[in-house]
């Protein structure tokens, strides 16, 4: 039993080995630029070893993005959730800017592989989709039932989703991609509480 123990907690520790890995390689040289004997060499491990843990390089890139987009999102979620309950208009969205940025400032290589994963195309537009869908379904359902209530205008809710996450995503790229973070810095709180004043400036009746 001890030694099955020890097995299973090598295998884990592996496994996060590559997951490490594979972050720092695939934010900085993509998916394509990114070769699996590098991997392994990053990690520490045979090439062989990395194929036991993931079936090939698109599954390993695949689980590296949703790792990453994991991060801090249930707290975010949790707080997301109690402003929908209370139908605190401001308390949800500077939640969601806020998890979002916090998320992508403190580790810019999830802005740069979601951009690469786009670019480079080797996910299926299904795996993409399906994953975007899941990320805003929160968002999408609070909109439509604020709707609903009458305290916001009637829109396509989708088309308000996806302006309120372009506002994020433009600021995240503006500094994080394009560099801009590097002249001048903002207080991330700041940026929420504006981003949220001119979504609700816009949405409300």
């Amino acid at each position: 039993m001890a030694a099955k123990r020890k097995v299973r907690e090598i295998t884990k520790i592996r496994r996060q080995d590559i997951l490490t890995a594979a972050e720092k390689l695939f934010s900085q040289k993509g998916f394509k630029g990114t070769t699996t004997k590098e991997l392994a060499a990053k990690a520490g491990v045979h090439e062989a070893v990395l194929f036991r843990h993931f079936k090939n390089k698109r599954d390993l890139y695949r689980a590296t993005v949703e790792l990453k987009l994991a991060r801090n999102r249930p707290a975010t979620l949790e707080q997301m959730e109690n402003a929908a309950d209370q139908r605190d208009d401001r308390g949800f969205f500077e939640s969601l800017a806020l998890g979002l940025l916090t998320r992508f400032e403190e580790d810019a290589s999830i802005p740069r592989l979601i951009l690469h994963s786009a670019l480079d195309g080797h996910e299926p537009p299904r795996v993409v989709a399906e994953r975007q869908l899941r990320v805003e379904q929160p968002t999408l359902d609070y909109i439509s039932k604020r709707m609903r209530d009458g305290a916001f205008r009637k829109i396509d809710p989708h088309h308000a989703v996806y302006a309120f996450g372009a506002m994020l995503f433009g600021y995240i790229v503006r500094q994080q991609i394009l560099g801009m973070a590097s002249h001048k810095k903002h207080d991330r709180k700041k940026v929420a509480r504006d981003f949220v004043t001119i979504f609700l400036e816009g949405m409300k009746k």
